[in-house]
Parts: structure tokens; sequence; C-alpha cells
């Protein structure tokens, strides 16, 4: 038998202390409380769209340092948010994890199947949102596309990926038929015309609820 595949074979060790926690008592999602009879006003259940696979493209301008390097300066953004406030010392953690799920996810080596899969916080995905933290979680990948200056045509093959990923990202609950989608090129209209911004939720990195 190939000893690759042996039963007592080693897995991959980490590159860091993993918590031992799998990080289940510090990603307290949903952020928000729920909202008594807030989906029975929104509609029935959403149909989860269909996410892409990320073009190739992505990998092999930007490399694995390149993505790593968005999504470190996309975590920065986030800890600054409500999203992380219960985070402590497992936030280094979930960056981590989720660094190596984006890798993954664009062709990368297999980190995330290798050495997280079973420490999820729900349905094989890294975390999960409510609605106003999924839209926290957009508006701030937005900003780091800027700070990594990455280039316009990269930034709509990542969006068209992490927008439809961001709807598999919030807890069942919050998923409803009303919920609000970010096309790409509307998005970049809102951030093109800042006079405009007032009437862009994302723009103004709230819900506009």
């Amino acid at each position: 038998m190939d000893p690759t595949y042996a039963i007592d074979a080693p897995l991959p060790s980490a590159r860091w202390a993993p918590c031992t926690r799998a990080c289940y008592l510090t990603l307290q999602w949903p952020v928000a409380r729920p909202q008594r009879g807030r989906r029975d006003r929104q509609g029935p259940a959403l149909r989860l769209p269909v996410v892409p696979h990320p073009p190739h493209r992505l990998l092999a301008t930007c490399d694995e340092a390149g993505l790593r390097e968005l999504v470190q300066c996309h975590m920065r953004r986030l800890r600054m948010t409500p999203l992380f406030s219960r985070a402590g010392p497992c936030f280094e953690c979930v960056a981590m994890r989720l660094a190596d799920f984006v890798v993954e996810a664009c062709g990368g080596p297999l980190h995330y199947s290798q050495r997280h899969a079973r420490l999820h916080a729900g349905a094989g995905l890294p975390l999960l949102l409510d609605e106003e933290g999924r839209e926290l979680w957009l508006v701030q990948l937005w900003h780091a596309f800027d700070d990594v200056e990455l280039p316009a045509a990269l930034r709509a093959d990542f969006w068209s990926w992490a927008e439809p990923l961001s709807v598999h990202l919030l807890a069942p609950q919050e998923r409803h038929a009303g919920l609000t989608r970010y096309p790409y090129e509307t998005v970049r209209g809102w951030f093109m015309n800042p006079t405009d911004g007032d009437s862009s939720p994302l723009a103004r990195g709230g819900s506009g609820r």
C-alpha cells in the first residue's frame, strides 16, 4: 500500500499553534440579535446562489503570497469591526484559516482541507455571518483591494467569487429571499462616485436599515 495513504500516516503539521477550541467559543455568530418574525416579514428562504470557481489567473498573477496579503489586509480591517470583537487571541488562528481557504479555493495548496476542514464554524466554511456582518465583510474586502492595489480585472474576478460566497457564509436563519445582492459593477459605481455614496449601504459601511 502506498505509505502516503497509510492509516497511521501523520497529518501535515500546522505552521502555528492552532486554537484547541476550534474557535467555536470566540466566533459567536450571528453578530446581531435575531429579530422575532424577521424572516416572515422578508419572505421565504433564499435559494443559495452558485459560487463559481475563481479564475486561475488570480493565483497565477497574485501567487499564494499575494492572495495571503489580500486576506491579511481584509482581516486587519475586520478586526476593527464588531465581527471580531470577541475573537481575542484566536484572531490569528481564524485569519490563517481564512487565508488557507482562499488560497485553496483559487487553486493553491490544499492547506485548508488538510488542516482545518474539521474545525469549521458551519457547513464546511470557516465562519458564519449575519446580514449586517456580511455587509461589513464585503465593504472591507473592497477597501482591502485598494490596500494591496489589486488590478481592476482581478478585482472583478475575486468579487464575482466572493460576493456569492458571502451568501453561503450567512447563518441559515439569515438567508431570505429579500437579501440584497451586490454585483461588481454596481458596487464599483458607488466607490467611483463618492458624491453618490450616501445612496449606497456598502459605501457607508453599514446595512442601510
